[in-house]
């Protein structure tokens, strides 16, 4: 059984409520929590499984971390790059992860033939953005590099599609005044390098036409922002503090006020902080709250029951099982939330979830939730089936189990043009895509 903690009144639930003090903005937040059966089993309700697997599974580099799909050639055909990280090790060695990412292009839906040779990054691909950086007509490939050396933190390739190839660049993060603050070995020396870089947004923060970029330095408790340059693509970086390891982040306006701000998943604190934007580039914490689990390494926003107000969604990869929705009632408000955890049992990591994504894939206009779960093999599917916009959000859940890889991360895309939202899902250990195809 599913055990899940919903929305409700705050007064009815008083007693189960907690409040975080956020640190240095005095803003309160209070968490209530009740824990229900939300849950059926997808062969308890009609409608059926809402995706297949597509028996063919394509090849690329070593240990995607990342996955990314667009139309990359212009044939009106969804293509994929996956960030192919390998085994991380010690920063001092020549070469101490892999250093490339693959891309499948697609020569008809569903069918991808592997691009060669693959496109040379920095040490460690960790996270992959796709957007027109260079004012060109083609999304352009962004990947921030998590074991960087020589100064090759951010790699961007230009889609130069009328010659056929992508123009490497090579962006480098000053060191200086950074310091580190994760992980050493046994003679104190660090494991991991500054900044290590896990994430990455492309978007036009500053409105001013070009877009900038937004990143998070894990092992040095910063973001970053690098500003659009129509010459040169990226400015300097500006560095923001955020303590806590931040691992993800997500852009949304939370407050209704016509500027992007920030929500940022911290790994080592287990929090989500609030970083206000004001429009020209520069974010200002706006506090922060417990995620109610350890290790989160997801972070999305959207509505999810539909009352107008943005949500914000988190997941942990290593304990629990569990998938944590903070429902919105106000500007950076997050009075009431729901648990939904998918193994039977808090302590047992059954299906260990590494990625989310959200959308509305069967076309109801509700939130469903999908899940990369490494351990258990499968990627989850949440079909949200509630109603309304109630109190009370309803999740079928459906498995969809690979018989080899691991699933690590995945993108939503219709990948055959048919209006529908498709999967495509980067497995560890056979170093491949799958996919599964709406079937709605």
């Amino acid at each position: 059984m599913m055990r899940t903690s919903v929305r409700t009144s705050a007064k009815k639930f008083q007693r189960s409520c907690r409040g975080f003090q956020n640190i240095g903005t005095g803003l309160f937040i209070m968490v209530c929590v009740l824990a229900v059966p939300a849950f059926r089993p997808a062969s308890a309700q009609s409608g059926g499984r809402s995706f297949s697997l597509h028996p063919k599974t394509f090849q690329v580099g070593p240990n995607p971390s990342a996955i990314a799909v667009a139309d990359l050639t212009d044939d009106g055909l969804p293509d994929i790059v996956t960030a192919d990280r390998g085994e991380l090790h010690n920063p001092r060695e020549e070469r101490p992860a892999n250093d490339e990412l693959s891309l499948l292009i697609a020569e008809t839906p569903f069918n991808y033939a592997r691009r060669h040779p693959s496109l040379k990054t920095g040490i460690g691909p960790y996270a992959l953005a796709l957007a027109n950086v260079d004012g060109l007509k083609w999304p352009d490939i962004i990947a921030v590099n998590f074991l960087a050396t020589r100064d090759r933190h951010v790699s961007v390739f230009l889609n130069l599609k009328d010659e056929g190839v992508f123009k490497p660049l090579e962006f480098p993060i000053p060191e200086t005044g950074l310091e580190y603050y994760r992980h050493y070995d046994g003679e104190d020396i660090p494991l991991f390098t500054k900044p290590g870089l896990t994430s990455v947004i492309v978007h036009d923060l500053n409105k001013d036409g070009s877009r900038d970029l937004l990143a998070t330095g894990w092992s040095s408790d910063v973001l970053l922002y690098m500003p659009g340059n129509p010459e040169t693509i990226f400015g300097p970086a500006a560095v923001i503090p955020a303590t806590g390891a931040p691992r993800a982040l997500s852009l949304a306006d939370l407050d209704g006020d016509g500027n992007e701000d920030l929500a940022v998943v911290m790994y080592a604190t287990a929090e989500i902080a609030l970083f206000k934007g004001g429009g020209n580039g520069g974010f200002a914490p706006r506090g922060r709250f417990k995620t109610r689990g350890n290790l989160p390494t997801t972070v999305l926003v959207r509505d999810m029951n539909g009352d107008g107000l943005l949500d914000i969604v988190t997941s942990h990869a290593h304990t629990d099982d569990s998938i944590v929705i903070f429902y919105g009632d106000g500007p950076f408000s997050y009075s009431l939330s729901q648990e939904i955890m998918l193994g039977s049992h808090r302590d047992v990591l059954e299906h260990e979830i590494r990625d989310i994504a959200i959308a509305d894939l069967t076309g109801n206009g509700r939130m469903d939730i999908v899940a990369a779960c490494h351990a258990s093999g499968s990627v989850v599917v949440l079909r949200n089936t509630s109603g309304d916009a109630g109190l009370r959000q309803q999740y079928q859940m459906e498995n969809y189990r690979f018989s080899e890889g691991k699933p690590r991360t995945l993108q939503l895309a219709d990948l055959d043009n048919d209006g529908h939202l498709d999967i495509a899902v980067a497995l560890w250990e056979t170093n491949t895509v799958g996919l599964l195809r709406n079937s709605h």
